[in-house]
């Protein structure tokens, strides 16, 4: 009976123990994905609300408590110039480069309260993103960042009838750096919350094909291959 009472609480701990360590393996994990999501999310965030030469400004204005103006519609896109600058009418240049988007809806009403009482001015950042491969209208496009992928898909003509959706990648700087695009926009994220910036492309493989990493794997295959099978063939007799 002694015996029996000594064991009995060591199993108990160790039964209590070992679900108790799993549940904070699944905690720190479950902690460690949400981090890095958010964090991903706050990075691009950040760069893609700060305004840059080359991308655009959506710009719309209404006059608060008034008729509006029909003789000067300010509601356009406007392209940012190698200066930094955005060309209004009424306005003129405008410096943009650095400012993000509150602070320049702030600097716009504060100009236009000369020309227009309660002015109400929306700013939204288009960045620059290139649709490559099985679209019907590849090419370059300003798109805003709170898009989703099926606005960008519509903005390139939709998908090319052998256009394989799952095979989407973003490349930047020559490499691949989102393989899982389809399975992230799925999810419900955005252009800003997967992570692609102004200036990445967007490449979609036609069914059937293999993209550049799978295809140096199988080359690299048959090299090895083919060296093994010349060393025995040196080695026996040759």
């Amino acid at each position: 009976m002694r015996r029996s009472y000594a064991v009995t609480p060591l199993v108990s701990k160790r039964f209590i123990f070992i679900p108790g360590f799993i549940l904070l393996m699944l905690a720190g994990a479950l902690r460690a994905q949400t981090g890095n999501v958010n964090g991903r999310w706050s990075n691009s965030a950040k760069s893609l609300t700060i305004f840059q030469p080359g991308d655009a400004v959506r710009i719309r204005v209404w006059q608060l408590y008034e008729e509006q103006n029909r003789n000067i519609n300010l509601d356009n896109d406007y392209p940012i110039n190698n200066a930094g600058f955005i060309i209004m009418p009424l306005l003129g240049e405008i410096k943009v480069r650095g400012l993000t988007v509150y602070e320049l809806m702030n600097a716009l009403t504060e100009k236009l309260k000369q020309y227009r009482q309660n002015p109400y001015v929306e700013v939204h950042p288009l960045i620059r993103l290139t649709m490559q491969g099985a679209f019907n209208r590849p090419g370059s496009y300003r798109v805003d960042p709170s898009s989703s992928l099926w606005d960008l898909v519509a903005e390139a003509g939709g998908p090319s009838a052998n256009c394989d959706l799952k095979k989407m990648v973003v490349e930047r700087g020559g490499k691949a750096v989102i393989k899982d695009l389809l399975k992230s926009f799925e999810n419900g994220y955005s252009i800003e919350e997967v992570g692609i910036e102004s200036g990445d492309q967007i490449i979609a493989f036609p069914r059937g094909t293999m993209d550049l990493g799978t295809l140096l794997v199988i080359i690299n295959l048959f090299a090895s291959m083919l060296l093994l099978y010349l060393r025995l063939r040196l080695g026996g007799g040759w």
